[in-house]
């Protein structure tokens, strides 16, 4: 019992020094306080002088400009890199057995045993086949899957794909661009397929038959696309606009647009100063440390009273 009455002597000690710290506080509070609603415009005052007292109006909206360039900066180059990274990745991973041409085009055979065939190379893009490849499909299939990557490296489609993607990424505030990219990707595989499809006499049936093979191989890898089936027996697969993200993507890039012009015509020196904007909140995050340090040593010390009354 000696230890819980201390503890509960402890408690209402520290409770009524809170106390009393509270209520010294709401005393001089009170007759400096005013409980009256404030006006719309003074209380955007307020708060534009809590969070950035040196900036007006131009100034913050050219913060906001700022900040959004280089978040699209930012995300540009961290996609970019990432794209280049994972490509790299993935072309040294592979073990190149020979370099021959396959119907007048240069392919890299790569080791394999599972049918792959893919254009890879942003500038000079190569054609890639796996020796289960050339093992499981006949010459016909072959050079089916042959004029179909071909026209892929016509066209630079890796690197075509690679720009989109990075857009997409880097313009954030435009959604509609990343449905846009893929719908880019599925229409570049139905030009390949119909540029196989002539080269082989208006014959769809070895491109069917191969991509049939490469999905019985690994249908999780490969996969059909339904639209690429219908595309090669002849049928068009609807497609809608995303209506809805074009709509917000035009009222996006309307709004920026709108706000930069007006930031310019506004004229004039804009008195935000950054150094001084980060200096500010460099004093707030000072001026924290002292309660982060204070709220570590209540904890520690909970922790050091549980501990102590466990023995």
């Amino acid at each position: 019992m000696g230890k819980a009455r201390s503890v509960l002597a402890l408690q209402l000690l520290l409770a009524a020094v809170g106390l009393g710290a509270v209520g010294l506080g709401a005393a001089i509070a009170a007759g400096r306080l005013s409980l009256a609603p404030p006006s719309l415009p003074a209380l955007l005052e307020a708060c534009q002088r809590a969070l950035l007292p040196d900036a007006g109006v131009a100034g913050v909206l050219s913060l906001l400009l700022g900040v959004l360039a280089f978040a699209v900066l930012g995300r540009t180059l961290w996609s970019a890199a990432g794209q280049l990274r994972a490509s790299r990745r993935v072309l040294r991973a592979l073990r190149v057995v020979e370099r021959r041409t396959i119907d007048g085009q240069p392919v890299t055979v790569i080791d394999g045993m599972r049918p792959v065939a893919f254009c890879a190379g942003l500038l000079r893009p190569r054609v890639y086949v796996s020796t289960g490849t050339l093992a499981t499909l006949n010459d016909v299939e072959l050079g089916a899957v042959i004029a179909h990557e071909r026209h892929h490296a016509r066209l630079r489609d890796p690197l075509r794909l690679f720009l989109a993607r990075v857009i997409a990424d880097g313009l954030f505030f435009v959604p509609a661009l990343r449905p846009l990219s893929e719908r880019y990707a599925a229409l570049a595989e139905l030009a390949a397929d119909r540029a196989a499809v002539r080269a082989s006499r208006d014959d769809a049936a070895p491109l069917a038959s191969a991509l049939l093979s490469f999905e019985a191989a690994d249908p999780a890898v490969v996969g059909i696309a339904p639209e690429r089936v219908d595309h090669l027996m002849g049928e068009r697969a609807p497609w809608q606009l995303p209506a809805a993200l074009l709509a917000w993507a035009l009222v996006a890039v309307t709004a920026l647009v709108v706000v930069a012009l007006r930031l310019q015509a506004m004229g004039g020196a804009v008195d935000l100063n950054v150094p001084l904007l980060v200096a500010q909140s460099c004093m707030v995050l000072m001026a924290s440390i002292p309660l982060a340090i204070g709220a570590a040593m209540l904890v520690r010390a909970r922790l050091s009273l549980g501990r102590w009354l466990k023995r």
